[in-house]
């Protein structure tokens, strides 16, 4: 016969074992600066919190080094643009971390696909202070917010068109007139009106 003892033993033995598997992940967590997207909080999955960015690339001709960096907080949907010389993955990192610190973007956890321009982000993420996670492959839909934006982009800047002679300035104008359009999930207001909520009025429900 079982003893009541010996159970409870076993059960002890058993939620001792889980405990220490939580705990060994929540220091994984806490230790680690890029993290798989699996690991991203419930909170940023939420999308009422401002500072939780995606990153993407937008790509002109083939073979050629020039594309744009596009910033889109999951959030208001406010969008920077980034106009990138090179496809380097050490350059991609400090410019993007040059950008969000001299606009005073801010930022609490930023999320890029897993490609090889992003394979220096974790860099740019410590310095911010910040995780970084990493979708699965070929998982595009992960960072719906930067596929549905860089659609927008493409409206100005179709495919096949050299990045090479794009300025900085033209994207910044581009910038701004997808951050002032109405959009009906927000109940027709703009990107920066939602930005603005939120600053003012913390996490409320648009």
């Amino acid at each position: 016969n079982i003893r009541v003892q010996d159970t409870c033993y076993k059960r002890s033995k058993r939620k001792k074992k889980v405990n220490g598997m939580m705990n060994h992940l929540e220091w994984y967590i806490a230790n680690k600066t890029v993290l798989p997207i699996s690991l991203r909080p419930k909170h940023i999955e939420d999308r009422n919190e401002l500072g939780h960015l995606e990153i993407d690339s937008i790509i002109g001709k083939r073979n050629e080094y020039s594309s744009i960096i596009s910033i889109v907080d999951r959030c208001s949907r406010v969008v920077w643009l980034i106009k990138a010389e090179a496809k380097q993955e050490y350059y991609i990192a400090k410019i993007v971390r040059e950008y969000i610190e001299k606009n005073e973007i801010e930022v609490k956890s930023i999320t890029v696909d897993n490609g090889l321009e992003f394979k220096a982000m974790g860099i740019a993420a410590k310095r911010l202070g910040v995780k970084l996670y990493k979708c699965d492959p070929y998982c595009s839909y992960q960072r719906g917010s930067n596929e549905r934006m860089n659609g927008l982009v493409r409206r100005y800047i179709p495919k096949g068109r050299s990045m090479c002679m794009i300025e900085q300035q033209y994207l910044d104008d581009i910038a701004f007139k997808i951050n002032s359009m109405p959009r009906k999930m927000f109940d027709f207001k703009t990107p920066y009106e939602v930005e603005f909520h939120k600053l003012q009025f913390g996490a409320v429900e648009i």
